[in-house]
Order: C-alpha cells, then sequence, then structure tokens
C-alpha cells in the first residue's frame, strides 16, 4: 500500500528530469542540426552538433505557390544513438509572407487524431515525408530499434518539425518519451487539440524563441490557432550563460507573448544563441 503512494510522485519525477530544458544541448547540438537543414551539404553541420552523425539523405521539393522549395534530411549518431530528422525552415521574408496568407485565409486540415492544422504547414511536411524521408527514417528505426528519435528545424522549418514529431507520437511511429523536439522561431500551426496532443505525447518539446522574433506570433491565435508547450524565452543576445523564461503554458503572457506588435522584428528571428543563422551555417555550424 505504501508503494502505491509513491508511484505516482516517481512518475512525475522521471518525465521532470527526461524534460528539462538544457542550454547547452539545445546551443551546441540541436541548434547545428537545425542550420544543418539550410545547407546544400548538411553532413558538416549534423557532425559539428554530434560529432559523428552521418547524413542518410537530404530531399528538396517545391513547396508553396511559387515554387519555393522546402527540405528536410535524415541522419544518424552513433554516440548519442539517435535519429535525427531536420527540416528546412523559410529562405526569405518574402516566403514567410505567402506562408501567413495561406494560413490565415486557407483551410485547415484534420490530423491524425482529429486535431486540426495548417494545410500549407502539413503539405509541405506530407510532401517530404512520403518522397523518401517515411523510407529512410523506418529503415533507421528498423536498424536501430533502442535509438532517441531528435527533431527540429528553425521558421517553417519549425513547424514542420512540430508536425513531424506529433506524426510519428500519434501512429505510433515513435514512442513519445524517446522523441526529443527543440524548434527556434515557430509559428503556430495548429488549434487547441493540436497544441494539446503535442504537449501530453511529447514530454520533450521545447519552443525556443528569441526576444522579439516575429514568426512565433503569426498567424494571431484568435484564427483558431494555439501554441504547443513549453516555450523557452530569452529576452536577450543568447549567449552563453545568459538567462532565459521557462513558460509552460502554451500561450503564456510571462515569455514572447508580452512583446507588444510594435516591437516585433525579423532581425531577431534570423539571429539565435549569439550568431546571425546565415553566417552560422558558413562557419560549419561553429561558435
Amino acid at each position: 500500500m505504501t508503494s502505491n503512494l509513491y508511484l505516482p510522485i516517481f512518475v512525475f519525477l522521471f518525465f521532470g528530469v527526461i524534460a528539462e530544458y538544457s542550454d547547452d544541448f539545445s546551443r551546441n547540438v540541436m541548434f547545428p542540426l537545425a542550420v544543418a537543414a539550410f545547407d546544400k551539404n548538411p553532413g558538416v553541420c549534423i557532425k559539428s552538433g554530434t560529432g559523428d552523425g552521418l547524413l542518410r539523405r537530404q530531399i528538396e521539393l517545391p513547396c508553396d505557390v511559387i515554387n519555393e522549395t522546402c527540405s528536410g534530411y535524415s541522419a544518424f549518431s552513433s554516440s548519442k544513438n539517435a535519429i535525427i530528422l531536420g527540416w528546412r525552415g523559410s529562405v526569405g521574408t518574402y516566403e514567410v509572407d505567402l506562408e501567413t496568407i495561406d494560413i490565415l485565409f486557407g483551410k485547415q486540415l484534420t490530423f491524425p487524431g482529429g486535431s486540426k492544422v495548417a494545410d500549407f504547414f502539413y503539405n509541405a511536411f506530407l510532401k517530404l515525408w512520403n518522397a523518401g524521408i517515411k523510407d529512410d527514417y523506418l529503415t533507421l528505426r528498423q536498424q536501430n530499434p533502442n535509438a532517441e528519435v531528435w527533431v527540429t528545424g528553425h521558421s517553417l522549418g519549425a513547424a514542420m518539425s512540430a508536425l513531424c514529431a506529433g506524426y510519428l507520437a500519434q501512429l505510433g511511429l515513435a514512442d513519445g518519451n524517446k522523441i526529443k523536439l527543440i524548434t527556434y522561431g515557430e509559428p503556430r500551426n495548429g488549434d487547441k487539440d493540436y497544441a494539446t496532443l503535442i504537449n501530453t505525447k511529447i514530454p520533450y518539446s521545447y519552443r525556443v524563441v528569441h526576444d522579439s522574433d516575429i514568426v512565433p506570433h503569426i498567424p494571431f491565435n484568435i484564427e483558431n490557432y494555439e501554441h504547443h508547450g513549453t516555450e523557452i524565452w530569452y529576452q536577450n543576445k543568447m549567449n552563453v550563460n545568459d538567462k532565459y523564461t521557462v513558460c509552460k503554458g502554451n500561450e503564456d503572457k510571462s515569455c514572447s507573448k508580452s512583446v507588444t506588435p510594435d516591437q516585433w522584428n525579423w532581425d531577431a528571428h534570423g539571429f539565435y544563441y549569439g550568431t546571425n543563422i546565415g553566417q552560422f551555417e558558413n562557419r560549419g555550424c561553429v561558435f
């Protein structure tokens, strides 16, 4: 009888440990993996983040009305025992503008489990998934059944990353407790039920936001969109040892939602962990 009383406490502590955010892990491992998706040769940044990670394949396809491309890659790190899925974010502000219009005036699609998600993001994810990322993932999972699954991306890639992680967990293609999802500058991409799905299925799930980054504020959540948690908000240049705020609520006003619209800007969207993302990519993801 006594042991049963301690079980809920043990479960809480266990999941609290695996879900704890680490600036070092996000900065030095997952962020390079997110930026790798921008590169024509993602293997360089993959190795920078993992030490030994090997690219399996990168796929690039048209993903919107002007035939701008989206991209995703699969990789594996033996030392980390991790299958890695990285998704490429928006190339320029014009592409984000198109995404916003498509979301605000387009339709939502039904996600596995019944929630609603933005058709632009979901269609882009499914296009790449069915073009070969799915086959690569299933092969890597068969070869490494006990591996964790790391999913990451920036901007549009962040939205696709969240959809990917939720898709894997909801369809039983991965154990949600083995998924590590960290995104950077992620826009809203689903309704409240979708946000709840991510929160409940994937304990290790973080949205990293740099200060006044504009993209996490679109589309406006009055349009039946809501962020999933947990938000990690850096109200500074995101240098080593800089402080950050952890907000557990999906739309917690203690984090980036406290920033007023007149302060939102694009510069913060392209600048994470003390570096311009494009310059970081050009350096081979080395700080």
